[in-house]
């Protein structure tokens, strides 16, 4: 979970609120669950196993976790493109 002297859930939400609609954010709310949530809670099950396989299957183990680097590079990307697309162009900045 963030670190909640940088994140704050109320608001948040209060902030949501105010600038989309009920439909916007459920479409956020779907497109973060099923472009981040699963692949982050896919990473952690990843790591889990890399660890358990480090000491006594290594050759598994570095397979894993070049599995997991590619799957963390592809989020990471989807990341980007998103803070992208919802950051408004610099002529409306002004």
């Amino acid at each position: 979970m963030p670190n909640s002297a940088f994140f704050d859930p109320q608001a948040l939400q209060a902030a949501l609120d105010r600038h989309l609609t009920r439909e916007g954010r459920q479409w956020l709310a779907d497109l973060l669950h099923d472009q981040l949530g699963g692949p982050i809670t896919n990473a952690s099950i990843q790591a889990e196993i890399i660890l358990r396989a480090w000491s006594t299957r290594p050759e598994m183990a570095l397979s894993e976790m070049k599995d997991l680097k590619a799957r963390l590079d592809e989020t990471s990307a989807f990341l980007v493109a998103l803070v992208r697309a919802v950051t408004p162009p610099a002529s409306d900045q002004e």
